[in-house]
């Protein structure tokens, strides 16, 4: 599981914050410089041969054909039609870029929290509070007892094992989590830079 807070303003009581996101609850966290990842769902063709589609209706040109069975990862709908990723063309070549690939939604079996909202009160309760904190450019909870933070352009970074040991036990504190939380600290570079500090709490 993995969610990205970063980025994008939002004002309100006259403060300008600063927070977006991002969710992935199937795919392993992956850290990049951008430390961004897509919200993705796991589902299975359900009929015996499915035409997939260069865009949403059966206007666009067939791109790929897929039989019942076959797995695909969802990221995005419209209208009836569900945005697929990670398909290639049938030409057998591995090097061949991903294709923009719809299927009709009826022809899927998806997860009951497909497109579902992100998260809960008490994970926004726990955003409202990493927020409102000031030295943080970015948070990702990457997993139930695993955060990332990136921290902001004045905080010191002296400051990050103590910054993570507070960001770890109000998390786990506001959540009610039993197990230790680990938060790792990272620079803006991303992970090419090395992480500041890596601390659990308790």
């Amino acid at each position: 599981m993995s969610r990205v807070w970063k980025g994008i303003p939002i004002f309100g009581a006259g403060l300008a914050l600063f927070v977006g996101l991002t969710f992935s609850p199937l795919v392993p966290p992956a850290h990049s410089d951008e430390h961004t990842q897509v919200r993705t769902w796991q589902g299975t063709i359900r009929v015996k041969k499915l035409n997939v589609r260069g865009g949403p209706g059966e206007g666009y040109d067939i791109v790929a054909k897929l039989k019942r069975g076959d797995k695909v990862t969802a990221v995005d709908q419209s209208g009836r039609w569900v945005r697929v990723i990670g398909l290639k063309t049938d030409d057998g070549d591995e090097n061949s870029p991903e294709i923009e690939a719809w299927v009709h939604k009826s022809f899927l079996n998806l997860p009951k929290d497909f497109l579902a909202p992100a998260f809960g009160d008490e994970e926004n309760a726990f955003v409202d509070w990493a927020i409102a904190r000031g030295d943080l450019a970015e948070l990702s909870i990457e997993g139930a007892e695993r955060l990332s933070v990136v921290l902001g352009e004045e905080t010191n970074t002296d400051h990050a094992s103590l910054i993570a040991f507070e960001v770890g036990c109000a998390y786990r504190s506001q959540l009610k989590i039993t197990e230790p939380v680990t938060v790792t600290v990272w620079t803006a570079k991303g992970a090419a830079a090395g992480w500041l500090a890596q601390i659990s709490c308790p």
